[in-house]
């Protein structure tokens, strides 16, 4: 699942520890809940596994809950690139970036302020 990007390598390598069975439960559980397990997810099926309580019934539920999405947006770099000179780091454009921005919500607001 890893080499299809169905599932991340850190999670993935937590639930190396459980064992055979446990993964079977898992796959299943996958496959009804139509989502695979984050790292912390993972992490606490680990340790269930460790105290030997990890069951079909455990599983479910640790799996059934609801994940955090974090919102993500990424620029490659070679896009950015010809806005930046050469010698900015990756670091210096993000600060860049975000400087700008915050002067672009400036503007905003009291572009919105006059117009009432």
């Amino acid at each position: 699942m890893v080499d299809e990007r169905k599932i991340a390598l850190n999670p993935a390598y937590e639930l190396s520890f459980l064992t055979r069975d446990e993964q079977q439960l898992l796959l299943d559980a996958i496959d009804s809940e139509q989502a695979t397990p984050s790292l912390s997810q993972a992490q606490r099926l680990k340790q269930f596994s460790q105290r030997g309580e990890l069951d079909a019934v455990v599983m479910r539920a640790i799996m059934s809950e609801e994940k955090k999405e974090v919102e993500r947006v990424t620029l490659k770099g070679d896009t950015l690139r010809k806005y930046f000179p050469a010698s900015y780091t990756p670091k210096r454009m993000e600060e860049t970036i975000i400087q700008l921005l915050e002067q672009w919500q400036k503007q905003q607001k009291r572009r919105r302020e006059a117009e009432r």
